[in-house]
């Protein structure tokens, strides 16, 4: 019986270690109007200057986004009608980005982050 246990309690928390351990914060999942919505949120740094970073967001539904504020983790921010964004950081450093996705003009909002790291 105690094996048992062991084998049991073994497995747990190797299934809870490798859920927590491997998965970033980079998408969100809300429901909107009986709809759910999944949100990513994705950083691409640019080959030629390897501070500048295009973020994209993505997302599942029919729900339109209407606008999407902009976190870049350095205390910047900035508003945008379109998925996509390009910031320009300073230093290098890791920054947590974030993404305050507006669905049917606010009715929705869901929020993905990233963290980036910048060389």
């Amino acid at each position: 019986m105690k094996i048992k246990l062991l084998g049991i309690l073994f497995l747990t928390v190797t299934v809870f270690s490798m859920l927590s351990s491997c998965r970033k914060v980079e998408e969100d999942i809300v429901d909107c109007l009986s709809e759910s919505i999944l949100t990513s949120l994705h950083a691409h740094v640019s080959g030629s200057n390897p501070k500048q970073v295009e973020f994209n967001v993505s997302h599942s539904g029919e729900n339109q986004i209407t606008s999407i504020v902009w976190s870049f983790g350095d205390g910047t921010t900035t508003t945008t009608t379109g998925t996509t964004a390009t910031h320009l950081y300073n230093a290098a450093g890791t920054y947590e980005v974030k993404a305050d996705v507006n669905i049917n003009n606010g009715k929705c909002t869901v929020s993905p982050k990233k963290s980036v790291d910048i060389q």
